[in-house]
């Protein structure tokens, strides 16, 4: 720059100012952008304290540019001021230069006008100072206008993205985007603190490696669903083995947008749901089993039998119903009282669970009233072999010192052939076959006809 200044000296293009000035001038333009010293004028902070660090900047500037003579030019020369504090400030940038550029050739213009040598006659220098500087002006306008918009497009990008981790990164459910083919292509970190499982291990078919083999089938006619109704969304729960083994709930919530430009897959939105999903198992089981012996509850076991004469009727085979009764059951409370009472009853349950057939259901009508429903029994024959292993069975579960307080059962028997009778109507048949059998002596059984009413 001194290089230059002296060779305009030499031309007569510089003005009359002493050399020296410029050199000053030059020096301390230097010293003030020094990044330690706008560092300490800015306080620490990019764009802090912009209206000293541009006048500063821009009065050296504009000392220098009317020295030289060529003042009504200064106005040109604030642009790379503004461009540099644009870079390192921002969009506040732009008013500080432009209002700090009017008055610095307002200041030059006065000085003209009262002797500073200029190389443009006036009063055309003066004309020329104010387009120039109306051009500044608008320029900054125009060009901090421009940084504001692409730092708010910055701000709301960082804004959604920060949304995004909150929502799907770090949020509770795990998001899922599945290809056409089944193909996991992401799914949110959320997925490695929930199931245990590395993340990458989960992508591609990772995650469904680890379906419970009793709802692969499900899942399998889950996703058909989500292929064919794409506007449709999906709910399933299916069991997910975490890493440490355990089989836990999980409840996928599934929306089909392979259409979607933007998106182009399956959007997968699913949660550990084990621990709602087993208090309410608890709760339905708790509804449909006696609460002592843990058999099928009275309602829940005359539902069943409603359903076993449905499924036979359209079926064509046979339903049989034991009703037991136990012998001698108030002698135990009498002797040993109603906690051994308990104790006998819950011994007699696990008899007769063990004992039937795993297609049978086992229920508990009441008091020391038991009943079987036999699904597909073949005959009156079969029926009454089951019970006499039942009867067999509850004789083999007592000490053999019991005494006085040993128990046994009469169990009436009554089959149902397909569509001939309803449950009501076959639980009664059942009952007088049981009394009938008690009339007999214990440990008996009794098959119903119409001479045992």
């Amino acid at each position: 720059m001194l290089c230059v200044l002296a060779v305009l000296r030499h031309l007569d293009l510089a003005g009359r100012t002493p050399f020296w000035v410029f050199v000053v001038l030059l020096a301390a333009g230097a010293v003030l952008q020094q990044p330690e010293v706008q560092r300490r004028l800015s306080g620490g902070a990019d764009d802090g304290r912009l209206w000293l660090r541009v006048g500063l900047r821009i009065a050296l500037n504009t000392a220098l540019i009317y020295a030289i003579g060529w003042g009504a030019m200064l106005a040109v020369a604030h642009l790379q001021i503004l461009s540099w504090f644009l870079r390192q400030a921002g969009s506040r940038a732009w008013l500080p230069v432009a209002v700090c550029s009017a008055a610095a050739v307002a200041t030059g213009e006065v000085a003209v006008a009262a002797g500073l040598f200029t190389y443009l006659p006036e009063p055309e220098v003066h004309g020329v100072a104010v387009l120039i500087t109306l051009g500044v002006v608008t320029t900054s306008y125009v060009l901090g206008e421009a940084v504001r918009q692409r730092e708010d497009a910055e701000a709301a990008l960082r804004r959604s993205e920060e949304l995004f981790r909150a929502v799907v990164q770090d949020g509770s459910d795990i998001i899922t985007l599945t290809a056409d083919d089944g193909r996991i292509v992401y799914i949110s970190p959320t997925a490695e603190r929930i199931t245990g499982h590395r993340l990458e291990s989960l992508l591609g078919d990772g995650l469904w490696r680890h379906i419970h083999p009793d709802d692969q089938a499900d899942a399998a006619l889950f996703n058909t669903r989500i292929h064919r109704n794409p506007d449709t969304e999906h709910t399933m729960e299916i069991r997910i083995r975490h890493a440490d083994g355990e089989w836990r709930w999980h409840e996928f919530v599934v929306r089909n947008l392979l259409a979607h430009p933007g998106v182009r897959a399956i959007v997968g939105h699913h949660r550990d749901v084990h621990d709602r999903r087993t208090a309410q198992d608890r709760i339905a089981h708790a509804a449909m089993h006696d609460a002592l012996t843990g058999l099928l509850n009275s309602a829940s076991l005359l539902r069943g039998l409603s359903q076993a004469l449905a499924d036979g009727a359209s079926g064509g085979y046979p339903i049989g119903l034991l009703f037991l009764d136990l012998d001698g059951f108030k002698q135990v409370n009498d002797v040993h009282g109603h906690a051994a009472g308990d104790r006998m009853l819950r011994t007699i349950s696990d008899v007769l669970r063990r004992t039937c057939r795993e297609r049978d259901l086992v229920g508990r009508m009441g008091g020391d009233e038991f009943a079987v429903v036999l699904n597909g029994v073949a005959s009156a024959e079969q029926a009454a072999s089951i019970a006499d292993a039942l009867i067999t069975a509850v004789d083999a579960a007592q000490p053999a010192d019991a005494g006085p307080a040993r128990v046994g059962c009469s169990i009436g028997i009554a089959l149902a052939e397909p569509g001939a009778i309803d449950s009501d109507g076959l639980l009664r048949h059942a009952d007088v076959a049981m009394y009938a059998s008690k009339r007999r002596g214990r440990n008996g059984h009794e098959v119903y006809a119409l001479s045992t009413r």
